[in-house]
């Protein structure tokens, strides 16, 4: 399963093991944070985690991939807020994603890969389409 995965690491001490689902969650918390995105967007079972545990899934719309190396590149799936230029989010989102992943795990991230999956319109725009 892609959720156990995990990075191995060894020290005089033993191994450090993360998993992907923590790398995951640590992209996603970082790319929440960049001004114009409005959330990732997961699947059908990421919502329903988020519906009956009550708690926001931000490992939802992340995609690792693991490197021979030990490197990993990144695949975010976003949905951006209406007026923001995808120009200015995006770069400003693989900058805060690589550097926040990089620093906690100590890894390097090779690639971000943004990925436009929807727009989320104001509500004014949203009411009246639906009268």
């Amino acid at each position: 399963m892609p959720e156990q995965e995990l990075k191995q690491a060894s020290t005089s001490l033993g191994k450090v093991e993360i998993y992907d689902e923590v790398i995951k969650t640590i992209a996603g918390l970082a790319a929440s944070k960049v001004k114009g995105v409005f959330s990732l967007k997961g699947g059908f079972i990421e919502g329903i985690k988020q519906a009956t545990t009550g708690r926001r899934d931000y490992s939802a719309g992340v995609e690792v991939k693991r490197e021979p190396n030990g490197n990993f590149s990144l695949d975010l799936h976003i949905i951006i807020h209406y007026g923001f230029k995808i120009a200015d989010v995006a770069p400003a989102m693989q900058e805060a994603v690589r550097d926040k992943v990089e620093s906690i795990t100590g890894r390097k991230v090779t690639s971000v890969n943004v990925h436009i999956a929807d727009i989320r319109l104001p509500d004014e725009i949203s009411d009246d389409e639906s009268e």
